[in-house]
């Protein structure tokens, strides 16, 4: 479970860097004008050889941070109306002073002359200005494309010789109606475009939109995504995935690309992808297996064949299954799209048993990759519910040591997920021979959420982990409320749910437990949250009296979208 899946992740501006401001690739050719493949090793000096783009170097100003250049105590006049009131939420794209403003940061950072892009971006919301100027242009609640547009135009004329970019994203997916200036461009983001190797109806969708700005526009980039962002340990295959995409890109006639990978953070077989991309979005036809092979011999001559046999297993079975690989889920989902368990355990284990043959830079990196596995490695056992995993811990500690602190874009940290995984570990051990109903089998009486079906999750005997609902809990959107059949032929006397909230990702508790049997009720319970993000315990008795079917009701808080089930055990 996921909030809308971010398009404009990277929330900074590209603020002046005078070494470079033309495009690395501007004389090279290839088969894109901007290339850029967002991981960490793209500051690395070897990577100047790839000819790529760089966000932190090649703009201006980049993503939603048009605040990021205004004076201190700007005028309220560049901010968007709303039912007649000014929200610093939005701005106005009408407004002649937050043109001004924008000229002045142009000309006092970069000048006139030297070509430099920018993103002329509304805020990451749903928020359209309603003043009389905006509507006048046709701007509507949910589209802000023709003030958007209006002040592109502006920039466009007053500086001929830099590139001003628009996006194709929330208020502003409208494609206009005429030309675009020949300076100005769109980010066209690829959130509706599932990764697929296969074709699709959101592959002709998305293609079918890109055809539209293309015919309007000489500069459409793609900002396209290459990480589950929820995990970026666990290995994603995309080269076959990325190839085709490239290629449909390249025919349409898309002049740019941005792949929005795991940014400064470490990410599974990072370098590799830096590279093997890098020759993609140069030329498209390149045979990416022999460039794996080739680059792996030079990087990891004693790792690099059980790596590139690993990967390529991985990019097989994407390719063979034709389902769409998430952009943000747990390991449930990975190893029915792209993760085969048996194949990863051999090639972590192999792994292992070559790290004492490698030297310098390789045993150095593969120690990281094989102790940052380690999370991997212990969601597959999480889900298959074996309390076994204390050594798998002591390494993903080993590969904290080495300077992995975030593991998803939500920045999870390694710190919390080992210090939830020893509590769950611990709280299961204790639990093992007085849960009676571990293992037992309840029965949903309300539908359950699509991807959260899998109702045994809440008698695994395993709590979930609160810096992670992916990890152990069942996600309920119930209206309005989930109703629960529960064993009586197990002699429960006491009954305790387990609940899990994180306010971040509106995940709240439930309004209400009620537990009943046959229909009549045996206690109400009122769950109170103490602080963003934790666990909550509700505990019942049960009468020996009770008869009929016990059921638990919870009942949804309307003002949060979901909730999250963790264990029910009893005794």
């Amino acid at each position: 479970m996921k909030t809308l899946l971010t398009f404009l992740t990277l929330c900074f501006t590209a603020l002046p860097f005078n070494q470079c401001s033309q495009s690395h690739s501007s004389t090279h050719n290839v088969a894109f004008e901007y290339r850029e493949v967002y991981l960490p090793e793209r500051f690395e000096p070897e990577m100047k050889d790839l000819w790529l783009d760089n966000v932190d170097i090649d703009w201006g100003l980049w993503g939603h941070n048009l605040s990021r250049i205004l004076p201190d105590n700007p005028s309220r006049s560049i901010y968007a109306t709303i039912d007649g009131h000014s929200t610093e939420e939005q701005f106005c794209f009408s407004s002649d002073q937050l043109y001004r403003y924008i000229v002045s940061y142009i000309v006092d950072i970069y000048g006139e002359q030297k070509p430099e892009r920018f993103a002329i971006l509304p805020n990451d919301n749903d928020i359209v200005c309603q003043c009389e100027q905006c509507r006048a242009k046709g701007c509507k609640q949910d589209d802000a494309t023709p003030a958007v547009q209006f002040i592109l135009e502006r920039l466009a004329k007053r500086f001929p010789m830099h590139l001003f970019f628009t996006s194709s994203y929330l208020t502003t997916r409208s494609v206009p109606t005429q030309p675009m200036p020949e300076n100005t461009g769109v980010l066209v983001s690829a959130m509706d475009y599932g990764l697929c190797a296969s074709p699709t109806k959101q592959e002709e969708d998305f293609m079918r939109l890109v055809g539209q700005w293309c015919a309007v526009s000489k500069h459409v980039y793609i900002w396209d995504y290459i990480n589950n962002f929820d995990d970026y340990i666990t290995p994603y295959p995309i080269f076959t995935i990325m190839q085709r995409r490239f290629k449909l890109y390249k025919d349409a006639g898309v002049r740019g690309i941005f792949l929005n990978g795991s940014g400064d953070d470490y990410s599974s077989f990072s370098r590799l992808k830096l590279h093997i991309l890098a020759a993609l979005l140069e030329d498209t036809d390149t045979d990416w297996r022999e460039c794996l092979h080739e680059k792996c011999q030079e990087l990891y001559p004693v790792t690099g064949d059980c790596i590139a046999e690993f990967i390529i297993n991985q990019e097989e079975m994407v390719e063979a299954n034709g389902k769409t690989l998430p952009f943000y889920q747990g390991m449930a989902v990975a190893r029915d799209v792209y993760l085969d368990e048996e194949t990863f355990i051999r090639f972590h284990d192999q792994l292992e048993s070559l790290l004492p043959k490698t030297q310098k830079k390789e045993r150095q990196e593969m120690t990281q990759l094989y102790n940052a596995l380690a999370l991997t490695r212990l969601e597959i056992k999480r889900l298959h519910a074996d309390i076994t995993g204390q050594n798998l811990l002591d390494e993903l500690k080993e590969a904290e040591g080495t300077g992995i602190r975030i593991y998803s874009e939500s920045f999870w940290t390694l710190d919390s997920y080992i210090r939830d995984y020893r509590e769950m570990l611990a709280q299961a051990q204790a639990m093992q021979t007085k849960n009676r109903l571990q293992g037992a089998q309840l029965t949903a009486l309300t539908p359950l959420d699509e991807g959260y079906r899998d109702i045994s999750i809440l008698t695994d005997g395993l709590t979930g982990l609160p810096s992670n609902y992916h990890c152990g809990h069942l996600i309920s959107s119930a209206d309005p409320e989930l109703k629960i059949a529960i064993p009586t032929n197990l002699g429960v006397r006491h009954l305790r749910v387990e609940l899990c909230y994180n306010i971040q990702f509106h995940i709240a508790l439930p309004q209400s437990l009620k537990l009943t049997a046959g229909g009549k009720e045996i206690a109400v319970r009122h769950p109170v949250p103490s602080g963003i993000v934790g666990r909550y315990t509700v505990d019942f008795d049960v009468p020996a009296s009770a008869g009929g079917t016990l059921v638990l009701a919870v009942e949804r808080n309307k003002e949060e979208r979901t909730m999250a089930i963790d264990e029910i055990a009893g005794w």
